[in-house]
């Protein structure tokens, strides 16, 4: 997909700000004793009350507004009002943001969607090294998403971190386009596999990097949702959606307030 039009990017923007600093709030809630289901209530409040949409609530059928997924767990995480999160563990946060217009009686939307993965209170240093790389990762790829570019060109620098650092790449799952719909193509994997499609000014995309401590093997639990490594070892994921500009750099639609980059 290709967005031109000046009013469209501007909705883009302004869904991908709040979805930074919806996650961002979540993020500072989080600590021992904090249940993820805590976190979902309130960051499907703060959405709704901005007069936006919880993107991922009723998206296929998930129940809530946030993926949270702890230690093991990848990606698609469910809250639950039992699970608390204890020190030592850490969390990967996902969510997406819609606002929604409605143009000659069809509805459009304009979607931003952002994760992260943090520590709940002290964390191991291995840990702490996995989160860091695949964080970087993700900068790595960004800094690759230009105009021109390939998929290939994109996923390289992801793939060179995990691999100079041991981890295993999360290969069923992966980065996508991303506007007017959830999900749209291209699909971005975080590995090479010879792609030469390329990247294009107006394109929004979502860049998402997930590195495991052990292999990359995942398996679906029984919930139908939750991903998680197939030994059970920690996994982290970090995730931007981002505009190709017309000068060809990619612009960060998502961006925590106190991100630094």
């Amino acid at each position: 997909m290709i967005v031109t039009a000046s009013e469209d990017i501007e909705l883009f923007r302004k869904a991908g700000k709040l979805a930074g600093q919806v996650l961002e709030a979540v993020c500072n809630m989080v600590e021992p004793g904090v249940t993820t289901w805590e976190l979902d209530v309130f960051a499907e409040k703060m959405i709704r009350d901005a007069g936006a949409i919880p993107t991922f609530k009723g998206y296929r059928g998930f129940p809530c507004t946030v993926c949270a997924s702890v230690n093991e767990e990848v990606v698609h995480g469910i809250p639950n009002k039992n699970k608390k999160l204890k020190a030592g563990d850490v969390i990967s946060l996902d969510l997406g943001v819609t606002f929604r217009r409605a143009t000659n009686g069809k509805n459009e939307d304009f979607i931003g969607d952002t994760a992260v993965t943090v520590a709940v209170g002290e964390i191991n240093p291995r840990l702490a090294k996995l989160l860091e790389d695949t964080k970087q990762s993700l900068y790595a790829g960004i800094r690759a998403a230009t105009a021109g570019a390939t998929l290939d060109d994109l996923a390289g620098p992801i793939e060179d971190i995990a691999t100079n650092n041991s981890y295993g790449i999360v290969r069923e799952y992966g980065g996508h386009g991303i506007g007017y719909k959830y999900h749209e193509e291209p699909f971005i994997l975080n590995y090479r596999t010879g792609s030469k499609e390329r990247l294009k000014p107006g394109m929004v995309i979502a860049i998402e990097p997930m590195f495991n401590l052990g292999g990359d093997k995942v398996k679906v639990k029984s919930d139908k949702w939750t991903v998680v490594t197939q030994d059970y070892k920690a996994s982290a994921h970090f995730e931007h959606s981002l505009l190709i500009m017309e000068n060809g750099e990619p612009e960060i639609l998502t961006r925590r307030p106190s991100e630094k980059i």
